[in-house]
């Protein structure tokens, strides 16, 4: 029995592929190469989520979409709530059961939702050393000082474009840090496409999506009340709506390859 759920799967797998080659086609992105992440909520809010199998479902979906876009044809994958963790690569030889095997047998759910510190991670896996702490003196004459972020966008210059998919069903207890990190990262390489799943309010994703004093309008984000109602190409157009305009500003500015 397992073997022939395990053989569905795989046959399901190269049908997501062929529509997210459709996608691609019909978004003027065929033969376009990136990088890409997939960034999952383990807030304790996503159980439903989790134990229905719509998460492994977004897994298998994304995965798809990087046996188009990525070279190894796989997708680093990486987790938020009160932490963030980096978990490795989904790809064909593992997606089978990836979810239960590799999250939620090994993460307990956590009891809140930060944006900053996986969004820095991610930064941090694809442009290590690009994004640094720096000093900035304030006040009177000088007086007193505060941390604060810097890229140096010379270090990389026509990289090879990122891809995240950034699955959350709320919004972030952490809006000012992650706010300044990912105004700092539009100087690099990464488009982030934020979904947020639910009925929740998603204020502050929806502020995320129209920031200004981006180097590049980085972000995109689009609201679903249930994954499951749209259909594959539904979510794969959605998925891809604002990639292209991203990546012709992105190569505008020499942040990725021409």
């Amino acid at each position: 029995m397992s073997i022939d759920l395990r053989q569905q799967a795989e046959t399901k797998l190269i049908d997501l592929s062929k529509k997210a080659t459709i996608s691609l086609s019909k978004n003027g992105l065929g033969g376009q190469r990136a990088r890409v992440a997939l960034c999952l909520d383990i807030s304790a809010s996503m159980n439903g989520l989790y134990r229905s199998g719509i998460v492994q479902e977004v897994t298998e979906k994304l995965l798809a979409l990087a046996m188009n876009f990525d070279d190894n044809g796989a997708a680093d994958v990486f987790l938020f709530g009160a932490r963030h963790h980096e978990i490795g690569e989904i790809e064909q030889s593992n997606f089978y059961q990836f979810v239960d095997r590799e999250i939620t047998s090994r993460f307990p759910l956590e009891n809140s939702t930060n944006y900053a510190g996986v969004i820095r991670k991610i930064a941090d896996h694809y442009f290590p050393g690009a994004l640094t702490t720096v000093v900035e003196k304030k006040g009177f004459l000088g007086m007193g000082t505060k941390k604060a972020l810097a890229v140096d966008v010379s270090k990389y210059r026509e990289a090879e474009p990122v891809y995240v998919l950034f699955i959350t069903d709320g919004d972030n207890y952490d809006k000012a840090e992650a706010t300044e990190i990912l105004t700092e990262v539009a100087k690099l390489g990464i488009f982030w496409q934020f979904v947020g799943v639910g009925e929740s309010y998603f204020h502050y994703l929806e502020q995320l999506d129209n920031l200004a004093g981006r180097f590049v309008d980085n972000a995109n984000f689009f609201k679903v009340s249930s994954l499951a109602q749209l259909s594959d190409d539904q979510l794969y157009d959605r998925l891809l709506h604002e990639f292209p305009d991203w990546l012709r500003e992105a190569k505008a500015k020499r942040l990725i390859k021409g």
